[in-house]
């Protein structure tokens, strides 16, 4: 992209005819109008292509196409300089990728919207924000505002932090859970206590204080060092809100022991408690703002189940034109979804109000009602929350956190690596993907040779590379992995198949068609051999096959390929109309190669039968196959049928595109050719 167009606000543009969800479409056009005022819809690829062409190339575009109009679109436009990516939006996405992949503008093929949401989401964040403000260690202070021991933490500066989950709280909080469910990496503490030295000058106070820490730190007693010295407390807050990677991970020892103090001494019913401060008059300004909205906590929050101990904390403090003293009125139930813990903390800690309650760093509230007192006490009436439904970005980054945690709520240092590189990947932001590979790498490197988790490691690099289309050192890695596994294991474990799944696909990328098969076959052979012959786990790996078979002019062994997905299909149901139309539609392809022009002609047909349940009459597709129909009948003499099928197809192009166009030029020619009649 030019450096005029990488200044300019982003153009989303949508072509989809289909009317098959219209609902879920209305939803879609209302999300991308929200995420670009240059948004435009349309419906054919005549009017489509026509636009993109007009627009300056200095205007960035995103195109979003469903695959069959994307196959005729994609080849004219994707040069154009104003396209920047290309998403195709379907329902058959290994159908679509088989010519998709060829383009190298179109970066996924998607069945599921909220896939290339999340990537237009964050395309609008600026590539330099996201690489100074999520790993730059040098230009970040964690010790600014770090007080003296003798300091009495209240929430004045806390008060005055932003809400806003911003992306640098989504970061932040993504990796301070993903801390909690990890085990303890042994080496965390001592970084972190070398970090902490780091920052501090020779001759500090405050360099006794983390002395005793070493010395005495337990992971029971998390909590209690927060309020032994606040220093620990300012520390973690200021990395929490830096959301630098480098600074974050030294805290993950501390961040997992206090989750666990938490969860094991957490509330089991809701209560309402109290946290009192002072906060500026802009400042409170600026949170009326949030008045029916759900903001973030920047800092650990604790509170009171006392009312009026809670303004004890705050008793000395006059309210005047700069300064409100503030009662935040909590409501909290640990009953709703995704809720962070909180716990009466009494009993882990002697320094604080025995009715004491700490919520964690990053929880989230909404805000239900700022009002007066009569006192000048300001009320903030908020509850807390467990997500945000009014933000996409935060339940996307949530999907993205989920991908890699277990069905019991854990993960690891390679789940956490994946998910900053799948992160990385999704905002362009390259500098976390380099994260998310350091910590993989580093953490496999310490592994024991014969170690289980070295394939999940090896497997990790590998994806990633391939996502950088770095084919060669993908294929090193998954190559790793496969040996591992091979050695290892029985030769019929499905962790074996992945294995060689993630080979074939190398392969496949790199057109190395004879390797591709080889391993989509070893994986096939152990798909086999655990679910049985027909069961729809297949079907991805037989498209690829058989078209690799295609390719190769193998058309007996495509056709075998096709023959058993329709079987697998039928067996089991499987009720996308889409899935048919294209086994039927391949099927008509193969016999039409095979010369069995009867049993073409009856594929075809079929196929044209799913496509009207799911397609336009209109459709550029319905129009390939009535011309299919037509090029089958003419085969076999039958001319008239082909000239009806002919005209149909000539009808639906005709009302599509311009007189000029290939499709519209081919099927005059094709109608020009037949003979007058029969013979």
């Amino acid at each position: 992209m030019s450096e005029n167009a990488s200044n300019q606000t982003l153009s989303i543009v949508w072509l989809d005819d289909s009317d098959e969800r219209p609902q879920e479409n209305v939803i879609i056009q209302q999300q991308l109008r929200a995420l670009s005022s240059n948004f435009k819809m349309f419906k054919t690829i005549n009017d489509c292509e026509q636009y993109l062409k007009k627009q300056p190339e200095t205007t960035p575009i995103s195109l979003i196409v469903n695959g069959s109009l994307g196959k005729d679109l994609v080849p004219v436009i994707n040069s154009l300089p104003q396209i920047i990516v290309i998403y195709i939006y379907c329902f058959n996405v290994q159908l679509h990728q088989l010519w998709a992949v060829k383009y190298d503008k179109v970066k996924g093929v998607h069945a599921i919207f909220d896939e290339i949401k999340i990537q237009l989401v964050n395309s609008q964040i600026s590539k330099n924000q996201l690489g100074e403000s999520q790993t730059s260690k040098t230009q970040l202070s964690i010790i600014k505002n770090v007080p003296t021991t003798d300091f009495l933490p209240e929430t004045i500066s806390r008060s005055e932090a932003t809400y806003a989950l911003d992306l640098a709280y989504l970061i932040a909080e993504a990796c301070f859970d993903y801390f909690g469910r990890m085990a303890v990496v042994s080496r965390t503490r001592d970084d972190f206590i070398s970090l902490c030295r780091n920052e501090l000058k020779s001759g500090s106070t405050l360099l006794g204080v983390i002395q005793e820490f070493q010395d005495g730190y337990a992971a029971n007693t998390a909590i209690d060092w927060f309020y032994r010295d606040p220093f620990f407390c300012i520390i973690v807050e200021n990395i929490f809100r830096a959301s630098s990677i480098d600074m974050m991970l030294p805290c993950q020892f501390l961040i997992h022991d206090i989750k666990k103090q938490l969860d094991e001494h957490k509330f089991t019913s809701s209560v309402v408690v109290y946290s009192s401060g002072v906060m500026s008059t802009e400042a409170l300004k600026k949170l009326d703002e949030f008045i029916g909205k759900v903001i973030a906590f920047k800092s650990f929050l604790l509170a009171n189940l006392d009312r009026d101990k809670a303004l004890s904390r705050t008793l000395n403090s006059d309210s005047s034109n700069r300064c409100k003293r503030i009662l935040f009125i909590i409501e909290a139930d640990p009953h709703i979804e995704n809720v962070k813990s909180f716990a009466k903390i009494g009993s882990l800690t002697s320094r604080v109000d025995s009715d004491s309650v700490f919520f964690m760093i990053g929880s989230l509230f909404k805000i239900i009602q700022i009002q007066h007192e009569e006192n000048d006490i300001i009320n903030v009436k908020i509850s807390l929350c467990g997500n945000d439904s009014e933000n996409s970005t935060k339940a996307l980054f949530d999907q993205l956190k989920a991908q890699y945690i277990d069905s019991n709520g854990e993960t690891d240092i390679i789940g956490f690596g994946q998910f900053l590189i799948t992160t990385g990947n999704s905002l362009n932001g390259k500098p976390l993907c380099d994260e998310g590979e350091r910590l993989i790498s580093s953490y496999v490197d310490q592994l024991p040779a014969d170690d289980a988790n070295r394939p999940r490691g090896y497997d990790a690099l590998g994806a990633m590379h391939l996502s950088r289309e770095d084919f060669d050192e993908s294929l090193n890695w998954f190559k790793k992995s496969f040996e591992f596994v091979k050695e290892k294991l029985p030769p019929n474990d499905l962790r074996i198949a992945e294995s060689c799944k993630n080979i074939a696909l190398v392969h496949f990328q790199k057109k190395e068609f004879t390797q591709t098969l080889e391993y989509f076959n070893q994986t096939l052979v152990i798909w086999k051999q655990s679910y049985g012959d027909d069961h729809p786990i297949l079907l991805p790996c037989l498209t690829n096959v058989a078209s690799i078979y295609e390719h190769e002019e193998k058309i007996e062994e495509a056709t075998a390929c096709y023959y058993q997905m329709l079987a697998i299909i039928m067996k089991h149901h499987l009720g996308d109309p889409s899935w048919f139309a294209a086994v039927y539609n391949n099927l008509g392809n193969m016999h039409y190669r095979l010369e069995t022009y009867h049993l073409a002609l009856g594929f075809f047909k079929a196929s044209l039968e799913f496509k009207f349940k799911f397609l336009p009459n209109d459709h550029p597709s319905i129009a390939l196959t009535y011309k299919n129909i037509g090029l089958i009948c003419e085969s076999m003499s039958n001319i008239q049928e082909s000239r009806e099928n002919f005209e149909k197809a000539a009808n639906i192009y005709g009302a599509l595109y311009a007189a000029d166009h290939e499709c519209v030029m081919q099927i005059a020619e094709l109608i020009q050719n037949l003979p007058t009649q029969s013979t």
